[in-house]
C-alpha cells in the first residue's frame, strides 16, 4: 500500500481531534463517577459506582484485503491498557491498543519488509446486556483514532548507477469505529477478569497500479481483536 503523502498540519489537526475527543471522554467518566443519576436512570445507573485500570492481552488480524497491498494479514500478538468507570449497567472510558505486521515491498529487483506498528486510543462505551453462571455479558461501542507507522520509516529506491534515492514512509493518522461483546467476572471485590472480541473498521489513502497507470482511491479496512483483559476495580465514594 502507498499512502498519499500528508501534511505536517493535517497531521497535526488529527491529533488534536484525538486529544479533544479523549479529554471529553475523562469529562463524561467524571460526570459519571461524581453525579448521583437520576431517579428515571435508576435501571440504568443504579448500584455502586467505580473505576478500573486494566492490561490488556491478545490478538489481531488484520483484514484480508490487505494482503493484496501485501501486508501480513496473519493473526498477531497485541497488547493495551484501559481505564474504566462504570455504574448500574453502563461504563465507558478509554483503551489503548497496540499490535504490529510486516508489508513487503519490491523495490529496484529486491524486496524490503518493514514493520507496520497500529495503535488505537478509543472512547469505549459498554451495557450488559445479560447475565450467564455468574459473569456479565458487555455489548460495546467504541470509537477513536489509528495511528500506523512504519520502522524502518525511510527505504532507497535505486537510481541506474547513481546515489539511491531515500523514500520516507510517513505515519498514517486515521479515525476508527468499532463494537464487540466482552465477558467478564468479578474476583473477589477487587478484580475483573475478561474475554472479549471486537471489530474495527477505519479507512486508507491506498495507491496500485493497473496496467500502466496508477490508480489512487480511499478504501474501508478492518481488524478482529480478541483480548484478555484483567483490571484492578476501585469503589468511589
Amino acid at each position: 500500500m502507498s499512502p498519499v503523502p500528508r501534511t505536517e498540519g493535517a497531521r497535526s489537526t488529527r491529533f488534536a481531534r484525538a486529544i479533544a475527543c479523549c479529554a471529553l471522554g475523562f469529562a463524561a467518566l467524571a460526570v459519571l463517577a461524581g453525579s448521583p443519576p437520576p431517579a428515571a436512570a435508576d435501571a440504568w445507573l443504579g448500584g455502586p459506582k467505580w473505576f478500573s485500570l486494566g492490561l490488556l492481552a491478545g490478538s489481531a488480524q488484520p483484514d484480508p484485503h490487505l494482503a493484496d497491498y501485501q501486508w501480513n494479514t496473519s493473526p498477531h500478538l497485541a497488547w493495551g491498557a484501559s481505564a474504566m468507570a462504570g455504574a448500574g449497567r453502563l461504563s465507558a472510558g478509554l483503551r489503548y491498543w497496540t499490535s504490529s505486521t510486516t508489508q513487503s515491498m519490491d523495490i529496484g529487483g529486491s524486496t524490503t519488509a518493514p514493520e507496520v506498528r497500529s495503535s488505537t486510543l478509543d472512547l469505549v462505551a459498554r451495557t450488559r446486556v445479560a447475565s450467564l453462571l455468574g459473569m456479565r455479558v458487555l455489548a460495546g461501542l467504541s470509537g477513536g483514532w489509528l495511528h500506523l507507522g512504519y520502522h524502518p520509516d525511510q527505504v532507497s529506491i535505486p537510481s541506474g548507477g547513481g546515489s539511491p534515492i531515500p523514500v520516507d514512509l510517513e505515519p498514517i493518522d486515521e479515525w476508527t469505529a468499532g463494537t464487540g461483546l466482552a465477558v467478564m467476572h468479578t474476583v473477589g471485590s477487587a478484580w475483573d477478569v475478561g474475554l472479549g472480541i471486537d471489530y474495527g473498521l477505519f479507512k486508507l489513502d491506498t495507491a496500485h497500479r493497473n496496467g500502466a497507470v496508477i490508480v489512487n482511491s480511499r478504501e474501508a479496512f478492518g481488524q478482529w481483536n480478541a483480548r484478555i483483559e484483567v483490571a484492578r476495580r476501585f469503589a468511589v465514594p
